[in-house]
Order: structure tokens, then C-alpha cells, then sequence
């Protein structure tokens, strides 16, 4: 496996455990806030993090590991923290979404399975967008 892959997986596997964690101490923090009885500030939160999540996905397929040069590892390693964190930002505004959603219009499994599949598909574009640049 090329380094570039093999880091690329590192990234996505620590970001996964990091959004983990970070799931919980979200809700704990969103469960024991006025957000959970002002569904109108839920609501009003809900539309920022959507901003929030559409400008990181902006960014995130915006970028394109076409053009750096794999072979240098400042490049690289600057590709993957860029990606990184705009998958961050991303994930944790699904997380954010999730829990306010549920606040809402109550828990809705389908809601959940969404919210990580989008994620999935992130995680995939980001692998799909090196796997097709690396082979030029």
C-alpha cells in the first residue's frame, strides 16, 4: 500500500474515533442545555450548523489531491490536516445536527443511519478523489 494511501486511512480511522468521542461529550453538553426545551433555538441552532457543515463540504470537495505532489511529504501531510479538518468540521456539525434534531422532532432512527451514512460518503469521496488522482 503507498504511503499516501496508508496515511490517508490513519486519518479517517483517528477522525472516526475522535468524532466518537466527541459525539458524547456533544450531547452531554446539548442535553444539558435550554436547547432541549426551546425548540425555536434548536431550530435557529440547526440552520447554523447546516452553514457551518455546507461551507466545510465546500471546501472539502473543492480540494483535489491532483494537484500536490505525493512525493513530498510537506504537501502531503498538509493535504491530509486540510481534509482533516474540513472532515472534522463536518462531522461534528452532523453530530450537532443529529442531537438537535432529535430535540426537534424526536429521536427518528432513519435520521441517525442519514447522518452517518453521509459521513460514510465523505470518508469514501476522500478516498475515491485520491485513488483517482494518484493514478495520473
Amino acid at each position: 500500500m503507498e504511503k499516501i494511501i496508508k496515511e490517508n486511512l490513519i486519518k479517517n480511522v483517528i477522525l472516526v474515533i475522535l468524532l466518537v468521542f466527541l459525539y458524547f461529550s456533544i450531547q452531554n453538553y446539548l442535553v444539558n442545555s435550554n436547547l432541549k426545551t426551546d425548540k425555536a433555538l434548536a431550530g435557529n441552532i440547526l440552520v447554523a450548523v447546516s452553514i457551518i457543515a455546507v461551507t466545510a463540504c465546500f471546501g472539502n470537495f473543492a480540494f483535489t489531491y491532483e494537484k500536490i505532489n505525493p512525493k513530498n511529504v510537506f504537501e502531503r501531510y498538509l493535504a491530509h490536516t486540510t481534509t482533516g479538518l474540513l472532515m472534522l468540521i463536518i462531522g461534528i456539525s452532523l453530530i450537532f445536527a443529529d442531537i438537535l434534531f432529535t430535540f426537534t422532532m424526536g429521536h427518528f432512527v432513519l435520521v441517525d443511519v442519514t447522518f452517518i451514512l453521509l459521513y460514510i460518503a465523505n470518508i469514501g469521496y476522500d478516498f475515491w478523489d485520491l485513488l483517482k488522482n494518484k493514478i495520473k
